[in-house]
């Protein structure tokens, strides 16, 4: 039995628990299987998977195109580039294992596409000449910057990441000011000319969960916020509130935990 498209999200979700051990291999299998009816193996096949793609091994186990690419997608996006580099190799040493492991040898050639298409998120980029202007796509950022109207589309830059508009991101950020809303951090003025209008733009909402397309307003569903904060937001999936952090830095203060030296 296939497992469907729509649920694999929550497969890759269960396996990204198992593998930070949060929960047991068998609790997940079982609670996928009685949440949605996916097939046992099918789902075991799969966390294995993750796990044997982050700790840099071959993946035995055949999953479709989508299923490989969500899970590569997102390895990226919440366990960093230096995992995703090793899931990258180890999905490599997959494509060649299943080509040659075939009754009937032969290139298959939708894995090889998927594989050349996410090989140029490991590509590093050349350093940019002195004066030279840059877009620079922080790994904190991927999940950042949002479309006026639509968005959801992929758009590949230096990470796969959803497309956005860049109007809506300064829409947002006219409306708020390029002041970070969790902690008020002001680039220009600590940086001066070169932090001008430089910040980072928060979904309120994580379109990762979302998925597919959707309208958007930059004012009701984005935030300014700058790299540190936008970083502890996403520390949590889906993102933690603004509130929240804010109140947790609060804490932060009167335990003593902030030094005042560093701010």
């Amino acid at each position: 039995m296939k497992i469907p498209n729509a649920t694999i999200p929550e497969v890759y979700a269960a396996a990204a628990d198992v593998y930070r051990c949060r929960i047991s291999k068998d609790d997940a299998v079982e609670r996928l299987v009685r949440g949605f009816r996916l097939n046992p193996t099918s789902v075991s096949n799969m966390i294995n998977n993750l796990d044997v793609m982050l700790k840099g091994r071959t993946p035995k186990r055949a999953m479709n195109v989508f299923t490989w690419a969500y899970f590569l997608q997102h390895i990226l996006e919440d366990f960093g580039q230096e995992a995703f580099d090793t899931a990258l190799q180890s999905f490599e040493r997959h494509v060649d294992y299943h080509e040659s492991s075939k009754i009937k040898t032969g290139t298959d050639h939708s894995l090889r596409a998927l594989l050349a298409k996410f090989g140029k998120s490991s590509a590093v980029k050349p350093a940019a000449t002195v004066g030279e202007a840059t877009n620079t796509i922080y790994p904190d950022d991927i999940e950042d910057p949002a479309s006026i109207l639509i968005e959801g589309a992929l758009l590949r830059i230096t990470v796969n990441r959803y497309e956005r508009d860049p109007i809506a991101r300064q829409k947002c950020i006219e409306h708020y000011g390029p002041v970070c809303v969790v902690c008020e951090f002001d680039f220009e003025k600590w940086y001066g000319a070169i932090g001008a209008g430089f910040i980072h733009v928060h979904h309120l909402v994580d379109i990762a969960s979302i998925g597919g397309r959707y309208h958007i307003d930059p004012v009701r569903d984005l935030r300014p916020v700058c790299p540190n904060c936008h970083a502890m937001l996403h520390q949590e999936r889906p993102a933690m509130s603004i509130d929240m952090l804010k109140r947790e830095i609060s804490m932060a203060w009167r335990q003593g935990v902030v030094c005042e030296d560093v701010i």
